[in-house]
């Protein structure tokens, strides 16, 4: 789902924001839910990431991709995905399953975001560890180091089997070789954010509750809760941003 954000006053673009389906397998965020294998198969459907957020020139410079970010919890982004998947039967477990938004997140590109700091609803969690697959299987490794992994361990590429398959089979290749899985590590941390949409989301999430009761955030007050913590004091430099950035456009 992508969305586009417009000023009323002269319909022009603030920001964007997508939200796709999450990972599989996130061993940050599934420790924070606290879900086991059963809750995570079942309420997944219930979580998007985003994986792009932030406000266009000149907007960028007025602390406005912290607006951007908070209409992520507008009922409207929730009434679409709504709209989107209800009915629909999930390719997974072939269900119906309730179409209700219930929680968002994140990961910041290098660490921390400066966008999500001290912002309402939105919670740094912690550091993903840093590894990835990518710069071992790209050059063509993982055709050499999968031939010292048995055959039993890639019955466990299905969904909802833990952390990614392909992170877990490299672990056991490398270690049946002798090299020490430090080789995964990409050298940076990415910090994970979450922005939960109902009072209740963790009860929901692990399947104790049935429905999410969720916040009662409407757009005016989204807004004004951007307006009054981040705009209305430091109008005077804000301004001065504003008017350096307009003339070098």
């Amino acid at each position: 789902m992508r969305f586009l954000v417009f000023d009323k006053q002269n319909e022009k673009l603030i920001g964007v924001f997508g939200l796709c389906d999450p990972l599989i397998g996130s061993v940050i965020r599934d420790n924070f839910i606290g879900w086991n294998r059963k809750q995570k198969l079942e309420r997944l459907y219930n979580c998007l990431t985003a994986y792009i957020l932030g406000a266009v020139p000149p907007y960028n410079k007025i602390l406005s991709s912290k607006l951007v970010a908070l209409t992520t919890m507008f009922p409207e982004v929730r009434k679409v995905f709504r709209e989107k998947y209800k009915n629909n039967q999930t390719v997974i477990s072939g269900k119906n399953k309730l179409p209700e938004l219930a929680f968002i997140d994140t990961y910041g590109a290098f660490q921390k975001s400066a966008i999500y700091t001290k912002l309402l609803n939105w919670k740094f969690v912690n550091y993903t560890k840093g590894q990835s697959h990518i710069h071992l299987t790209a050059n063509g490794s993982w055709e050499t180091i999968k031939k010292f992994v048995s055959e039993e361990r890639f019955d466990t590429y299905k969904y909802g089997q833990g952390s990614n398959w392909k992170l877990r089979t490299l672990r056991v290749g490398l270690e049946n070789l002798g090299f020490d899985e430090e080789l995964l590590s990409i050298g940076w941390k990415r910090a994970y954010y979450v922005c939960p949409l109902a009072k209740n989301w963790r009860e929901f999430l692990t399947m104790n509750h049935k429905k999410p009761k969720f916040l009662e955030y409407d757009e005016k007050y989204l807004i004004n809760e951007w307006r009054t913590r981040w705009v209305n004091d430091r109008l005077e430099n804000l301004q001065i941003k504003l008017n350096d950035s307009t003339e070098i456009i």
